[in-house]
């Protein structure tokens, strides 16, 4: 696994789409939970929250300007 966590999430959006990007990260999480494997789970975290940031900046792109 590359421990970049922007790299993961675009090859996870490439791969799978967005919302299959976030199921991903969350199987990601929960393996990584179950496993102990802490820095994995580090790993996991940081790349939900740089999904999320993606995903929020491109809800603000799509709003309508008046």
């Amino acid at each position: 696994m590359n421990d970049n966590p922007i790299q993961i999430v675009d090859d996870l959006i490439g791969q799978h789409g967005v919302d299959g990007a976030r199921e991903a990260v969350r199987e990601g999480i929960e393996a990584a939970k179950e496993n102990g494997d802490n820095y994995r789970l580090s790993v996991w975290r940081e790349v939900r929250r740089v999904l999320q940031a993606k995903k929020e900046a491109a809800d603000n792109h799509e709003t309508p300007s008046v």
